[in-house]
């Protein structure tokens, strides 16, 4: 009964909230659409003129080059010398305005090319050839697509006097084709002149969201576009409207919590007040706090009856919880004896077989995965058998908690001083290379003979070191430790062998 009312109630106020979201966000979408159409078509005329004008502006210089030095040959008579200086004139004066080929056709086609810039040149030239002046004749300016290149070619057509086609010895009908490779440079002087970013492609970009992207067709000489100027700029009402996002975000807030606090009334009269007393009442043992609601004929009447037989149970309980967590409490301190026994050495404080058959593997692992040095130090009491025979167990007690107590204070704490066995000591040291582990043994030795110096049974330790190779095994590196170990037995013993 109480789920089918909040039920409703959670349905009703998802309803309210649903619609009210969704009118507002309709109306905002709208509105950014017509913002961003209005902006798109002030961005697209405004690249458009922009372009329009330097195309028609450089038309322009090219054709007031021609039309000077028409003027300048109508004016003057001119010696064949002279013709070939302004020939090399032009082609300057071309250059300056940044053409990089200059092309002649008449009726049969092209008739010849030169370059004054060489990149490109072979695939300029088949795509020349591909043109006919039928196909110029009419046309002023174009572009073409170069295969493999990441930029067009710009074209100009002009239709220069008999005087000028003399200068390459060409008879009319006859037009000039003069071209330039664009290249980055390029690029950016349009980005400056229309503050938008500008890319190449071949065929157009899409606006999104949050970008303005016009593209600019470039025509062939049949009127076909060949590539697209891609220009983006960021929507600049972007901002605007996710203010207005912001405050839609805040009214809807604004409702939610409204519509929360509305279901919040309701539970709470239906079924927190009622809650709060059952907690209070199991909190304080205090029965007669949920009798009011046992004669409720909904879910809550139900759980008070429970909660009351509850209460009346919940004294044994609680003894046997007291009486488990005293256990409990047993086990864990029988536990951790157990742990220390089995890590520690009873006799010398130093860990035991068991810490040294749980962490070598994972040394061993860690050292050859990450590349990092494992040492090992092998230590053995020297004489100590006859110290045993000679002065009693007892002393050879007192023996081996000497060298332990000298080695525990002469190691790091990331290293592992394992008794392995009667006077057989085993110092695993990770991230520690052979030199470092040669002078933690040296002090351990030289520590060891100083402490024992002055009793009647002199104590000297003898010591193997080595460290973990690329090829080595577990069983190879401690071998080597124990060999080094041998090797100083056997040379004297009271020193330390370093085997590697």
């Amino acid at each position: 009964m109480i789920a089918q009312k909040l039920r409703k109630l959670v349905i009703l106020s998802s309803i309210i909230f649903v619609i009210f979201t969704f009118v507002l966000g309709i109306l905002l979408l709208k509105n950014l659409k017509s913002a961003f159409d209005v902006q798109f078509k002030e961005f697209s005329l405004n690249v458009s003129k922009a372009l329009e004008f330097q195309f028609s502006q450089k038309t322009k210089e090219l054709q007031r080059t021609f039309d000077n030095l028409k003027s300048l040959f109508d004016r003057l008579p001119l010696s064949e010398e002279e013709y070939v200086f302004f020939k090399e004139s032009l082609i300057s004066n071309l250059k300056a305005l940044n053409i990089d080929f200059l092309a002649i056709y008449e009726n049969s086609g092209l008739l010849e090319v030169h370059h004054l810039n060489e990149r490109y040149s072979t695939r300029i030239e088949n795509l020349l050839n591909q043109l006919s002046l039928k196909q110029l004749t009419g046309k002023t300016h174009f572009f073409l697509d170069i295969p493999n290149s990441s930029f067009p070619v710009e074209l100009f057509v002009l239709y220069p006097s008999p005087k000028i086609l003399k200068l390459w010895e060409v008879e009319t009908p006859s037009v000039i084709l003069v071209g330039k490779y664009w290249t980055v440079t390029d690029f950016v002087k349009l980005e400056e002149l229309t503050g938008a970013s500008v890319s190449y492609s071949t065929n157009p970009g899409n606006s999104s969201l949050t970008k303005l992207v016009y593209s600019y067709p470039l025509t062939d000489q049949s009127n076909k576009n060949s590539g697209y100027l891609v220009f983006s700029k960021n929507f600049t009402l972007l901002t605007k409207y996710l203010i207005y996002v912001v405050i839609l975000v805040i009214l809807s807030i604004i409702l939610l919590i409204s519509i929360l606090s509305i279901f919040y009334l309701q539970l709470k009269k239906l079924a927190l007040a009622p809650f709060s007393d059952i907690i209070y009442a199991i909190d304080n043992h205090t029965p007669d706090t949920v009798e009011k609601y046992i004669y409720r004929g909904d879910e809550i009447g139900s759980l008070a009856k429970a909660i009351k037989n509850y209460l009346h149970q919940r004294e044994q309980i609680n003894l046997y919880l007291k009486e488990l967590e005293t256990k409990n409490q047993s086990l864990r301190s029988l536990n951790e004896q157990i742990r220390q026994l089995l890590e520690k050495d009873v006799l010398t404080g130093l860990l035991t077989r068991y810490v040294f058959n749980s962490q070598i593997e994972r040394l061993y692992v860690s050292s050859k995965a990450d590349r990092i040095p494992l040492s090992a130090i092998s230590i053995d009491a020297d004489n100590f058998k006859k110290i045993n025979d000679t002065f009693g167990h007892n002393v050879g007690d007192e023996v081996l908690k000497g060298i332990a107590e000298v080695i525990l204070k002469n190691v790091r704490a990331s290293d592992f001083p394992i008794r392995m066995g009667g006077e057989e000591i085993l110092i695993l040291l990770p991230e520690a290379d052979i030199d470092a582990a040669h002078l933690i043994a040296e002090r351990i030795r030289t520590k060891v003979e100083e402490k024992f110096k002055e009793t009647q049974y002199k104590v000297t330790i003898s010591l193997g070191v080595t460290q973990l190779k690329g090829n080595d095994t577990i069983e190879s590196f401690l071998k080597r430790a124990d060999e080094a170990l041998y090797i100083s037995k056997a040379n004297g013993k009271n020193r330390t062998t370093v085997l590697f």
